[in-house]
């Protein structure tokens, strides 16, 4: 596992942080009834906490978790699109 070192700046932790905060809020508020899971606030939260933490995690080099957020985002987007699709139609 590499070590954190101290050329990663407080603004990136600082991202890392928003990046979680985005998909544990999603999370519990779907589990709690309040948020749908193709609703555009649930879909926007996972595809925006999921490019964050993709994005910090290249950044600590923990290529499994770039691979692993990247997807999420990626699936997340096709779903808010297709969400989106729907609510127009």
């Amino acid at each position: 596992m590499p070590e954190l070192s101290s050329d990663i700046s407080l603004a990136w932790r600082l991202e890392s942080l928003v990046g979680l905060l985005c998909l544990v809020s999603a999370y519990l508020l779907n589990q709690r009834g309040k948020w749908q899971p193709d609703s555009t606030a649930y879909l926007l939260c996972n595809v925006i906490g999921s490019a964050l933490l993709a994005a910090y995690s290249a950044m600590i080099r923990e290529w499994i978790f770039v691979a692993l957020e990247s997807f999420w985002c990626v699936a997340s987007m096709f779903a808010l699109r297709k969400a989106r699709a729907e609510a127009r139609s």
